[in-house]
């Protein structure tokens, strides 16, 4: 189960989370799928950023897009405020979890590049029925300041504008329709770090402006451990770690863990440790046992027979391996 968060409301959770890809079901002939997200339990805390990790392909995005209601999960449950709001089609879905808005990895590739800025703005609180043109105006000129831009670039392209500006148009386009719950895809990434931070220091000032929950997916451990309250690590659609960022980083007790944070690149010139070696398995050849252990350092014969189950290591800190105390 996910952890307890007495002091502070849970805005967005999700219980045994399942979500199957590709699987096809006819009246002679079924062809299971892969799992991409596997049992997931996630409970995250209003007003709080939490952190997504992992290498490309365990399943960070999918599980996005499915708290987000794009994609329909296959089982378990997804709460949102309280409320469960899963077991709908995408389209019911998403009208339940419109508290929850997406800021896409590349926002220049969002933007429609025969529209002006205002226009792609415009369309949003239009399909949503917020006020007449004049309103509309009045609050797209309001909230392109509030994202550190001049009313004025509503009369632009997107081609006309940096990326980094694009990423703060992102940003103005769904904080429009007033969301509770943003989910940012590598929000820093291809940015050089002037820009990097200049984007964070506004991520933060605008969580504290308009009270917003963060969902934050980055492959940047540095950008993660900077920005975010508690970070899930995943591995082949499991959460195989979860706790404070202060904490994980500090003490991280699976073997996936500290390899992603020994090998992630050091801002003062230290060296980087070994990378993992080779790449995870096919979805569709899940090893026995942990997940993990083809690649583990640390493996003994029990990892490859034995399925770890999530154990708590300490207060908001939980682990999903056989080894973690003799590591420890």
């Amino acid at each position: 189960m996910p952890f307890p968060r007495p002091c502070v409301p849970e805005i967005l959770g999700a219980s045994q989370l399942v979500v199957e890809l590709g699987a096809r079901r006819g009246l002679l002939r079924h062809r299971a799928g892969v799992r991409a997200v596997d049992g997931v339990e996630i409970s995250i805390a209003e007003g709080e950023t939490f952190g997504i990790v992992g290498e490309s392909g365990c399943g960070k995005t999918t599980l996005a897009r499915t708290l987000l209601g794009l994609q329909r999960e296959s089982a378990g449950e997804v709460r949102l405020e309280g409320r469960v709001v899963s077991g709908l089609d995408p389209r019911a879905a998403r009208r339940a979890r419109d508290a929850i808005q997406y800021v896409h990895q590349d926002p220049g590739a969002a933007l429609d590049p025969w529209w002006r800025v205002g226009a792609t703005l415009a369309e949003g609180l239009a399909i949503h029925g917020v006020g007449d043109r004049a309103e509309q105006q009045a609050r797209i000129a309001g909230m392109l300041r509030a994202v550190g831009l001049d009313a004025a670039l509503a009369d632009r392209y997107p081609h006309e504008l940096s990326g980094g500006q694009q990423r703060r148009i992102g940003l103005a386009r769904i904080l429009l329709l007033r969301p509770k719950v943003v989910i940012l895809d590598e929000p820093t990434a291809g940015l050089d770090l002037s820009v990097q931070a200049a984007v964070l220091r506004l991520l933060r000032d605008l969580r504290a402006q308009f009270g917003l929950t963060y969902v934050f997916i980055s492959h940047d451990l540095s950008v993660v451990r900077r920005v975010c309250d508690r970070v899930a690590v995943m591995y082949l659609g499991r959460v195989v770690e979860e706790g404070s960022a202060a904490t994980l980083f500090a003490e991280p007790r699976h073997p996936y863990t500290r390899a992603l944070i020994a090998a992630a690149p050091h801002l003062d010139g230290r060296e980087s440790g070994p990378s993992l070696p080779g790449d995870p398995p096919s979805l569709r050849a899940v090893p026995p046992g942990c997940r993990f252990h083809p690649r583990c350092a640390h493996a003994a014969p029990s990892c490859a027979t034995s399925e770890p189950v999530r154990e708590v290591a300490a207060a908001d800190h939980a682990v999903a391996c056989l080894r973690w105390r003799v590591l420890a």
